[in-house]
């Protein structure tokens, strides 16, 4: 892996399956998606691609973040669902400051692999729509910023 910025995010909070089999984003997630991608434009960090796991409430909160952060239209990606391997997921996270969104627990057991190498440390807790930015430095990735959809 031969990268130096990786952004991670989960879905945007969603109708549940009694509402919609689908599980599309609910306002609520719409609105907070909305809201981190506003707070990242003021970060001064920088996204140049946005991939999603194919299902649809994460299709529709890259939508969002690519139509706010003015970014290219998201690409779906394999191995990135809710209980995906994490090893087979790292594979795919070869393109320098994309944003991957995607599902629990995966993205947290991943992002702890790729910091300590432990998928079940537990480093950190997602919240929907936040993004979690990494930052490799001397070949081990550092947890550099996290937005929340609240502060």
């Amino acid at each position: 892996m031969n990268i130096n910025n990786l952004y991670f995010a989960q879905h945007g909070i969603a109708l549940s399956k009694d509402k919609n089999p689908d599980r599309p984003l609910s306002d609520t997630g719409i609105a907070q998606t909305k809201t981190v991608a506003e707070c990242f434009i003021r970060s001064n960090l920088t996204i140049n691609q946005i991939f999603h796991s194919g299902k649809l409430r994460a299709q529709q909160t890259a939508e969002i973040f690519a139509s706010i952060l003015n970014i290219d239209t998201p690409s779906p990606i394999k191995n990135f669902s809710a209980n995906d391997d994490v090893k087979l997921a790292t594979a795919g996270l070869n393109i320098e400051g994309a944003l991957y969104v995607g599902h629990l627990p995966q993205l947290e057991k991943l992002v702890s692999y790729l910091l300590c190498q432990d998928e079940n440390a537990k480093i950190i807790q997602f919240q929907n729509s936040a993004i979690v930015c990494l930052k490799k430095n001397n070949g081990q990735f550092l947890l550099t910023a996290y937005i929340p959809p609240e502060r």
